[in-house]
């Protein structure tokens, strides 16, 4: 799949990624550049390499305003989870819905990788 954003046509999420981190946040292509995200994301399989599903995933949360420092992606669910249960709403239900299906490619591509 390829995606055109101002004058450059993107192939994967290597180059998504590494156009996002040249571009301001403030920028026109910032808007077309999450849809790409939310779009690599929802195909999660066809992202390759550990290093970009951990890019996309953290780039989706820091746009959640979602700190997760010195957690993993699994404590991050968790805590999101715990959240929703004690607000009784289910605010981060797709987030967390999104989390665990990379977690899960994350867990087939390092298994692939020995």
């Amino acid at each position: 799949m390829a995606w055109t954003v101002g004058n450059q046509t993107l192939e994967n999420a290597d180059q998504v990624l590494r156009y996002y981190v040249a571009t301001e946040d403030d920028a026109a292509e910032m808007a077309i550049l999450r849809d790409i995200r939310d779009q690599l994301l929802s195909d999660i399989d066809s992202v390759q390499t550990p290093a970009e599903v951990n890019g996309l995933i953290y780039w989706l949360l820091r746009d959640h305003q979602i700190n997760c420092e010195g957690e993993s992606l699994d404590e991050t669910a968790e805590r999101l989870g715990d959240l929703d249960i004690e607000a009784d709403e289910d605010r981060y239900t797709d987030l967390i819905f999104t989390l665990k299906m990379a977690i899960e490619h994350l867990d087939d591509l390092m298994l692939d990788a020995m």
